[in-house]
């Protein structure tokens, strides 16, 4: 997930001074709407501040602890079974349209309770705001998010929207701006993030392909190898603050708004040893890519899990694979090293183990 403003006139690089402002909500307010040209709400609890944030994360967090994503590893597991099979088989396609998207939704629709959402979401593509069109656009999710709400307060439905919609917060139910806030970005947060997450393990092991049979050999190097992942391929590098809360004032100065970066945080070759090297062995890994403070992703729980069945999966199919076609964009210096952006990823099966 994007989420971009006008202009950022200053940026927080590393990583103990990124722990420090991303701590510091009074003066790094998240009390500010971000994509600006496709909608017209906050995120929520994204961009709004303490205490007002907590009730949000508080009254949302049952629905995203671990026990709660753990209790679907069962279907997790059998998504990944059924499109990474049908994957390998038959001839070279993209990796995102035809594995990483489908399985990322599939999943949320478990989690949501929306299976019937599924075939929808994907069509959107890993990004919602250029669902049907080239240009940056809100209609798509906007007209979603109208029609959700309406089933959901009609009482049509009994999934997550249904209880989003009547969630109590101070003693009172979320208007129909909050609702939205909070539905655009529970879809819009756990889509391109971990579909790059995925993207990028399928990548890394097209090129190395021992350290996939490290894996392969000693599975209990799963958990620490998603942190790798995680860090080396930080799926959200940077976002924004503002210095000056932007609730009820007008004629804002454009130079309020300041970058938080989180690659810089996970390449700080003072806390990472060879920064640049994806070591899936990696001892300590205290990376940033969820954030940090009260704002650390919601949805952490979700990539993590996702992740690990992914990679468990993988590691007991036969397939050893290699890139057919590629087009990568890599971040600009320092960072060159790593994939921003798999524009097209296609991979085929060479060999298989059994």
């Amino acid at each position: 997930m994007t989420v971009s403003h006008p202009k950022t006139f200053k940026t927080v690089t590393g990583h103990k001074a990124l722990r420090e402002s991303l701590r510091d909500t009074q003066t790094f307010s998240s009390d500010l709407q971000g994509d600006a040209d496709v909608r017209d709400y906050r995120q929520i609890p994204l961009e709004v501040d303490p205490p007002r944030h907590h009730l949000f994360r508080s009254a949302l967090a049952p629905y995203f602890v671990k026990p709660a994503i753990e209790r679907h590893i069962s279907q997790f597991r059998s998504n990944s079974v059924e499109l990474i099979n049908e994957y390998f088989s038959g001839m070279p396609k993209e990796v995102i349209p035809n594995l990483c998207l489908p399985l990322v939704m599939r999943n949320l629709g478990v989690i949501y309770r929306r299976p019937q959402d599924v075939a929808e979401w994907i069509s959107w593509g890993p990004d919602v705001w250029t669902a049907e069109s080239e240009k940056r656009s809100g209609a798509v999710l906007h007209r979603y998010l109208d029609r959700i709400y309406e089933e959901a307060m009609s009482g049509k439905s009994d999934d997550i929207w249904q209880e989003i919609a009547h969630l109590q917060i101070e003693e009172r139910q979320v208007t129909d701006v909050e609702f939205r806030g909070i539905a655009g970005v529970l879809l819009a947060g756990g889509r391109d993030t971990v579909v790059k997450l995925l993207s990028g393990i399928l990548w890394h092991f097209a090129s190395h392909p021992e350290d996939l049979q490290e894996l392969r050999e000693r599975p209990d190097g799963i958990p620490a190898a998603i942190q790798e992942f995680l860090r080396f391929l930080t799926p959200l590098p940077l976002m924004n603050r503002t210095t000056i809360p932007e609730s009820g004032r007008e004629n804002l100065p454009p130079e309020r708004y300041v970058g938080m970066s989180f690659i810089s945080a996970n390449f700080d070759d003072s806390v990472f040893e060879n920064p640049f090297e994806l070591d899936l062995k990696r001892p300590r890994n205290p990376h940033l890519s969820f954030g940090f403070g009260p704002h650390t992703c919601l949805g952490n729980h979700i990539a993590e899990v996702e992740a690990k069945v992914f990679l468990e999966v993988l590691i007991q199919t036969p397939f050893i694979w290699q890139i057919h076609r590629e087009e990568t964009k890599f971040h600009e210096s320092p960072f060159e090293e790593v994939p921003d952006q798999f524009r097209s990823l296609q991979l085929v099966a060479i060999s298989n183990t059994r």
